[in-house]
């Protein structure tokens, strides 16, 4: 590992335990999109470490985390709502309601759809990257605007489950697109 990725290991992990862990995720629902850079830093730390610098493909990557883990968890969170009350974690749905919650996924998923779209005007992959990364796009989008508009626990059980299943193929996706282009 050179100097590089193990200042980004050492300042992600850092981060998760000491800012997010300890101090916003039982004082804040902004926990989870804070707490999601720390998530987002793994790409950065793998890109560094075979290159020795941070390139557009890893900050990609990790805008892509970024932006997944809010959709992502809050999905979670709507299917465990009072877990979290009970644990005093102060998670969107249960501060601030089921229908804040609803609305930030489906906007958070709009953001995350549109950056990772743009990923191919801006040169950090090609036509190939497009088509498969607007299906899985649309296919999010659509699960977040059905859980926006109707019953919360079982739309967002489908929105959890297909957001793990997005993840792993964009990444996949993208590698198909370095190999191909």
């Amino acid at each position: 590992m050179n100097p590089l990725a193990a200042w980004l290991s050492l300042t992600g992990n850092l981060f998760y335990v000491v800012v997010y862990t300890l101090w916003l995720k039982r004082r804040t629902t902004l926990n989870i999109v804070i707490g999601g850079a720390a998530g987002a830093v793994p790409p950065l730390v793998g890109w560094a470490a075979v290159t020795h610098t941070i390139g557009a493909p890893a900050l990609a990557l990790f805008a892509l985390v970024f932006l997944w883990t809010p959709p992502h968890f809050w999905a979670l969170a709507l299917m465990t709502e009072t877990d979290y009350a009970r644990a005093k974690v102060p998670m969107l749905p249960n501060v601030h309601g089921v229908p804040r919650t609803k609305l930030e996924i489906a906007v958070y998923t709009i953001v995350m759809v549109a950056m990772s779209l743009a990923l191919v005007p801006l040169h950090v992959m090609s036509v190939w990257y497009f088509v498969p990364a607007a299906l899985l796009g649309a296919i999010f989008l659509a699960d977040a605007l059905r859980l926006f508009a109707g019953p919360t626990k079982t739309h967002a059980r489908a929105l959890f489950k297909f957001s793990i299943l997005y993840l792993a193929l964009m990444c996949l996706v993208m590698v198909f697109d370095r190999i191909v282009a």
